[in-house]
């Protein structure tokens, strides 16, 4: 039995000097593996196909069949920070915007003067909801029809945010 154990014990002895003695010098320990160069995540290959980026909506284009009004054509002094400022017409007398809504919020869009040099709107962003709500927002367009067509009339832009 004490030579089983002998032979034991000379044996791991042996594998640790051979397997261990690696390193130029006693008890140095071996250098650190090199990192891998891609983490395994299961997902496929990725391709060399660009991403597609979605516009901001602060600078969008407007939509399809609208066209941009000439941003010195609209005052946004009296909008609040953080909502759109884009305006565009769609024929002679739609005219729309982009609005801000997302979680327990909504937009909305409404004329609220159409005199002989201007025409006032108002963006809104407005609760819909007590809550718990998400905090995503989004940019849908918002569009109103005039009672005569825009012609040269300016366009104020006047909003609200909750």
């Amino acid at each position: 039995m004490r030579t089983s154990l002998r032979l034991g014990l000379l044996a791991a002895g042996v594998l640790l000097a051979a397997g261990c003695g690696s390193s130029d010098s006693p008890g140095t320990p071996p250098p650190p593996a090199a990192p891998p160069s891609s983490i395994p995540t299961g997902a496929p290959p990725t391709s060399n196909r660009p991403v597609p980026v979605t516009p901001d909506p602060l600078t969008a284009t407007p939509p399809a069949g609208t066209t941009a009004l000439p941003a010195d054509r609209v005052d946004t002094g009296a909008l609040p920070a953080g909502l759109p400022t884009l305006v565009w017409t769609r024929g002679d007398r739609g005219i729309g915007v982009y609005g801000r809504a997302g979680g327990c919020t909504e937009a909305r869009l409404s004329v609220v003067e159409q005199g002989a040099d201007r025409v006032v709107l108002r963006s809104e962003q407005v609760t819909t909801g007590p809550g718990p709500c998400t905090r995503e927002l989004v940019y849908p367009p918002l569009e109103a029809t005039l009672d005569a067509p825009l012609g040269e009339r300016r366009v104020v832009l006047t909003g609200a945010v909750p």
